[in-house]
């Protein structure tokens, strides 16, 4: 993880893993068949935080929504962990037990279990897609915001007339507030849901 942290994805070789650890490669494949399976063990470990308990005294939606801002800020930690999330890493203890946390949540809110699955998978997906969408960009740095403003004043209002009309709002709007408006769109259709679960089927 710390290779990870501070040199990047291309980095995780066996080679650069093996000096980190003072070992050679060769005994670093006693423990795995090789890079890709190293790589899957600490997407996994990683994802740990996904099982990690809230607070008692709130209901699912209230969970779900604090699960999800924990997942997001420790992905945004660690931003190479999430250029690197795939498909099969979900397969893994700590994704099954995120996995698991998860069902456990929404079925106990009402959902069948297929619905259930569905809509942690979508969460999931939401979240990992907010963080790799913003990699590299720090939409709450006032130059970041400053550039923005300038670049949507200066469109053609012709062609954009209401980025250019609304330049300074829009240049004002942060990651957090992108993340904070899709999670709760995401939870009130949830909640929409468990009234009429049918609605996936139209």
């Amino acid at each position: 993880m710390a290779l990870l942290d501070t040199r990047g994805v291309d980095a995780l070789t066996m080679r650069n893993i093996a000096e980190g650890l003072g070992c050679t490669q060769a005994s670093l494949y006693r423990h795995v068949r090789n890079r890709e399976e190293l790589v899957t063990l600490l997407v996994d470990r990683a994802l740990s935080v996904a099982s990690s308990v809230p607070p008692g005294d709130t209901d699912w939606a209230e969970k779900a929504a604090w699960s999800a801002r924990l997942f997001r800020e420790h992905l945004l930690r660690h931003p190479g962990v999430a250029s690197l999330l795939r498909g099969t890493e979900r397969l893994g203890p700590n994704s099954l037990a995120g996995v698991q946390y998860s069902l456990d949540l929404f079925i106990g809110a009402g959902f069948s279990p297929r619905l259930a699955y569905a809509a942690a998978a979508s969460l999931a997906t939401f979240i990992i897609g907010s963080v790799n969408f913003n990699l590299g960009l720090d939409s709450s740095d006032p130059e970041e915001s400053r550039h923005r403003r300038l670049l949507y004043r200066s469109r053609d209002a012709a062609t954009l007339p209401l980025i250019v009309q609304h330049a300074d709002a829009l240049a004002e709007v942060s990651s957090d507030d992108e993340f904070e408006v899709g999670l709760k769109a995401l939870l009130t259709g949830f909640r929409a849901l468990i009234q009429n679960p049918d609605i996936t089927h139209d």
